[in-house]
């Protein structure tokens, strides 16, 4: 497999007992998740920054995959941790977010941190993919995708410029399987979510954090982040929140 950056490969960072499983989005890398697995190293974790079929390599790759390959990934990424930590936190951005919510909704995670997890999102055009996917194998993300290096860390923004419409049907299924599953989920949560998001809507937080069951959860609000926050302005205190949620017994 022929990755199209250093940074779109998957990363193991071995640390202490108790371990991280990082779960990147629809059409990202592990890029997207390295900063903060890098943070999470340097606090002692054991991470694992797995990278989804499909992705990472050529756009043209996302059509040979299902949702239960990307779920398959997740699970597989769990069970590798359980086998050697002690207790395993699963955090996602978007899509992974909805993964690590289908992990804590199926397996015994210790706690969970969905990031931008697409519960709702802006295009309602996206619900027609099902139909669209017959007519149009691909499509392009919209707007220019270009930013600052004052909003975002520009060396680690890699991902395809556009989808598989057939992959995006299998991220519908995904996310109304999580959603559904919502109040299976009792581990401790905490749910990242930017006001400023220009792909998830933010009520997708509000929905996550009323409907799981867990005793301790809590919503990390963003107020100047775009989608992608992991790499935004505001990373280093999203770093900070989510040691101080690990951290805590």
């Amino acid at each position: 497999m022929e990755h199209f950056h250093r940074y779109a490969q998957p990363f193991d960072y071995e640390g202490g007992e108790e371990g991280c499983l990082l779960i990147h989005g629809f059409t990202g890398t592990p890029a997207h998740m390295r900063l903060l697995g890098e943070s999470l190293h340097k606090g002692g974790y054991t991470v694992k920054g797995i990278l989804l079929k499909g992705h990472g390599t050529k756009m043209e790759d996302m059509e040979k995959v299902t949702w239960q390959d990307w779920l398959q990934d997740a699970v597989t990424g769990y069970e590798v941790l359980r086998r050697t930590c002690s207790k395993v936190y699963v955090m996602g951005l978007s899509m992974g977010g909805v993964l690590s919510l289908l992990l804590a909704e199926q397996y015994p995670v210790d706690k969970v941190v969905p990031i931008a997890a697409p519960i709702r999102i802006y295009d309602r055009k996206a619900h027609g993919a099902p139909l669209l996917k017959y007519f149009q194998k691909f499509k392009m993300w919209g707007g220019s995708g270009e930013s600052s290096a004052s909003e975002e860390f520009t060396d680690y923004k890699l991902g395809y410029d556009g989808f598989s419409v057939e992959a995006l049907c299998h991220l519908l299924k995904l996310m109304k399987m999580a959603e559904k599953g919502l109040r299976q989920i009792q581990c401790p949560a905490l749910v990242v979510q930017s006001k400023t998001d220009e792909t998830v809507r933010p009520v997708s937080a509000q929905i996550i954090y009323d409907r799981i069951k867990a005793f301790q959860k809590e919503i990390l609000w963003l107020e100047r982040s775009k989608h992608v926050c992991t790499i935004g302005p505001e990373r280093e205190m999203m770093h900070k929140k989510i040691h101080e949620f690990l951290q805590r017994t």
